[in-house]
């Protein structure tokens, strides 16, 4: 399958659909607006964090050292992530008040395209892990059969893992979702919602 590539992602929770929202740019391909249950979040977590440890070498570090260097290496990724929020707030500059002519013109774009994450695909590849998912359409899938379609795919490198699955994992929190998930390297207080360096993740 052939995938369209995001460089930025947002993940907010919606109370009504009981679903967490990812939402990917794919530039000139739109933005498409993807709903993860609880059961495939777990999904997501459990490939990203397996992943993490094949990308960073993990497997030759010894055992009895696993926690620390995760740690370390999550409190680095997350502290590039705050230092990027904070040169991204210094540069970003007030935006002129549109004209009405620009306010009639972005009524005519279309809304972001809605599709129900069925699986998702992972390979490492140099430094990097690419993900891809693959979804069905909304509403329409839920009315008739529907072709499962690929949406959107990334590349990160380990620092921006460890940013997602943090993300994650605090979308799920403010969720209240139990995820049988037991990892004593990852810092718990919630955070703003903000982006990171590289792809960007909210």
């Amino acid at each position: 399958m052939d995938y369209w590539l995001s460089k930025q992602l947002n993940i907010t929770f919606s109370p009504y659909e009981d679903r967490l929202i990812l939402r990917a740019d794919r530039g000139e391909h739109g933005v498409a607006n993807v709903l993860l249950t609880r059961r495939m979040a777990m999904i997501v977590l459990q490939r990203l964090l397996v992943n993490l440890t094949e990308l960073t070498g993990l497997q030759k570090t010894p055992a009895q050292h696993w926690q620390e260097v995760l740690q370390m290496a999550h409190q680095q990724a997350m502290q590039a992530k705050r230092d990027a929020d904070s040169a991204q707030a210094a540069a970003t500059t007030p935006e002129p008040a549109s004209e009405p002519a620009d306010a009639a013109a972005s009524e005519t774009v279309p809304p972001p395209a809605l599709y129900l994450a069925t699986e998702l695909t992972t390979r490492l590849q140099d430094k990097e892990l690419a993900i891809a998912f693959t979804g069905l359409p909304m509403p329409q899938a839920m009315t008739q059969p529907s072709t499962h379609e690929p949406v959107f795919a990334m590349v990160l490198q380990a620092e921006h893992i460890h940013q997602l699955v943090e993300l994650l994992i605090t979308k799920a929190q403010e969720a209240q979702w139990h995820l049988p998930l037991t990892l004593p390297w990852l810092e718990s207080p919630a955070r703003p919602e903000t982006g990171l360096g590289g792809p960007t993740v909210h």
